[in-house]
Order: C-alpha cells, then sequence, then structure tokens
C-alpha cells in the first residue's frame, strides 16, 4: 500500500543544452540531446519512491511510444503506475526543453494525455487513511482532469488523508479561483513568490505567506531560487539559505523540493530540518541533466549533508 498517492502531469523530457537563445527565425545548435521521464506530477512520485517510500502515480499517457517510456521509467524507480492509464487518441504528454549554460531552462510544452483523465478513472480506493495526497497545479488547468482531481481531494478528505499541493506558476494565474477554493484543504503548500502574491493578491511576501497561512494552509514551503527558501506555519516562520552547488540544469528542482517537504511531513521534522533537507535535495537536482532517475536518492542527501 502507497504512503503518497500523486496525481499530476506525466511528460517525456527532451533536453538540448545550447550556448544561446536565438533569435526569431535563427537556428541554434544543441551539443547533446537527452530524453528522460518528466511531468511536475511523476518527477515528484519518482524522489519520493527514491527517498525510501511506497508511491502510486495517477495520471494518463498516450498508447505510444513516449507513454511507453514514462510508464517503464516510473516502474524501474519502484512507483506504482497501476492507476495510470492510456488513451488511444491523444499523445503522451511532451516538453522539449532548451538548457543555457546557466543551467536555467526554458520549457516548450505539450500535455496531450495529461488533461483527458476523467472522474470515472478515479477508483475510490486510490486513497487510504493514512496517505499523503499529493496534487500538481497544472491538473487544475483543464477538464476533465481538474475535475478527477477534485474526486481525489474528496477521497482523500473522506478517508482523513494529508493533501499537499504545488501550485506551479501557470495555474496560480490561469486557474488561480481552483487553486483558492483548495487552499483551506491543504496540510502543505509548495510555491514560489510570484504564485504566492497571485493566490492571495498581497503586495508583498511577507503579506503573502501570511494570508496564505490565514486561509488555513498548515505549512507554506516558499521557494526562493538561489537564496534558499521560507518554510512557514501559524507558529513559526524561517529562511533557511541554499547550499552552494555547481547546478548545469534546473530541470524538475521544484518537483524535488516538493517530495523533500512531503517525506518531511511524513518524518515528522522540525521546521529547520524541513527546509535544510527541501534545499539539499532541490540544490542536489539542479546539478544533474533532466529529472526522473537522474534525481538523487536519500544516500546521495545523506552524503551531501554528511
Amino acid at each position: 500500500m502507497a504512503d503518497v498517492t500523486v496525481f499530476g502531469d506525466i511528460n517525456v523530457d527532451v533536453l538540448m543544452p545550447v550556448a544561446c537563445y536565438p533569435e526569431s527565425g535563427e537556428d541554434a545548435m544543441a551539443s547533446s540531446l537527452t530524453i528522460r521521464q518528466g511531468g511536475s506530477g511523476a518527477n515528484t512520485a519518482i524522489v519520493l519512491s527514491k527517498l525510501g517510500l511506497p508511491v502510486q502515480m495517477v495520471g494518463r499517457t498516450g498508447d505510444d511510444h513516449w507513454g511507453e517510456i514514462a510508464r517503464q521509467s516510473l516502474q524501474k524507480f519502484g512507483v506504482d503506475t497501476r492507476a495510470v492509464s492510456r488513451d488511444p487518441e491523444l499523445s503522451t504528454g511532451l516538453i522539449f526543453i532548451p538548457v543555457a549554460e546557466s543551467g536555467e531552462r526554458t520549457l516548450f510544452s505539450y500535455r496531450g494525455a495529461n488533461a483527458s483523465i476523467a472522474v470515472d478513472h478515479i477508483q475510490s480506493a486510490l486513497i487510504e487513511p493514512g496517505h499523503f495526497l499529493h496534487l500538481s497545479g497544472y491538473a487544475f488547468l483543464r477538464s476533465p482532469q481538474r475535475e478527477a482531481a477534485w474526486r481525489l481531494v474528496e477521497l482523500a478528505r473522506q478517508a482523513g488523508a494529508r493533501i499537499s499541493l504545488d501550485s506551479g506558476i501557470a495555474p496560480a494565474v490561469q486557474a488561480q479561483p481552483e487553486l483558492v477554493k483548495l487552499l483551506p484543504q491543504l496540510n502543505l503548500l509548495v510555491l514560489g513568490t510570484p504564485e504566492a502574491k497571485s493566490l492571495t493578491g498581497a503586495i508583498t511576501q511577507d503579506e503573502a505567506i501570511q494570508a496564505l497561512l490565514e486561509l488555513g494552509v498548515d505549512l507554506v514551503g516558499l521557494k526562493l531560487g538561489s537564496r534558499g527558501c521560507l518554510i512557514a506555519n501559524s507558529d513559526h516562520s524561517i529562511i533557511l539559505p541554499s547550499f552552494p552547488v555547481q547546478a548545469v540544469d534546473t530541470t524538475g528542482a521544484g518537483d524535488a523540493f516538493s517530495a523533500s517537504l512531503i517525506y518531511s511531513q511524513l518524518k515528522s521534522f522540525n521546521l529547520p530540518c524541513a527546509g535544510i533537507f527541501a534545499n539539499a535535495l532541490g540544490g542536489l537536482a539542479t546539478t544533474v541533466i533532466g529529472g526522473g532517475g537522474a534525481f538523487p536518492d536519500i544516500s546521495a542527501v545523506i552524503h551531501f549533508l554528511g
């Protein structure tokens, strides 16, 4: 039985390092090509599994070659994929990612079959008491995936399971009413400062954090990029600086950060420990090309912190 159920996008990432971004109509030559498992949901599920937690993935791929790559990658790293369905008409989600020499990446995304998962694909037995349900904000962008996400929230509430959300930048703007409605039910919310301001209408970062906590979020994990993170609950707030690492690709670093905070919640870490662990795992995720199986496991994090 899984400890964590993850609902979100399952993609295949095609990563191409480039020296610089071309002007419109020009070419940029990639120095290499890497094809890896991707998607905010799938990345988080794999990291959680590599941390030693039983994880099941709920989502949808196409019935195609890309979908087979994605499912095999999830299974290879121990993620239960029995709740991953296949769409016979739409392609698996595919993302082309040029990566600059600084490690910053730009995404060209096709969500494909991700958005076609519907309520009738969600089985009532997916969520059990003691589970942790993790949601990607992208699941709330379009129907019927949006309704499937709300069905999982309902099942989690009925089972008394904890719920977490990684909001994402686009969903915090495009699906703002949906995410605001979800906030009072969240035990954990992971986001950046722009998303926090979008969801609350606050002007400053501190005002946004306070508003999220007043709306009912138990724990906020605010990603501060190279400055580290801010972890806050109703009693305490602490900023933890980032670790110095040689970043080569930031793809999936936020997903690793989310996974670390879920792990911290399940292991009852205090705020400083949760923030240190999240910064370590998020930082290590930037030292490898791509997400999925390239992410560090628990032994790598322990060695890094040791």
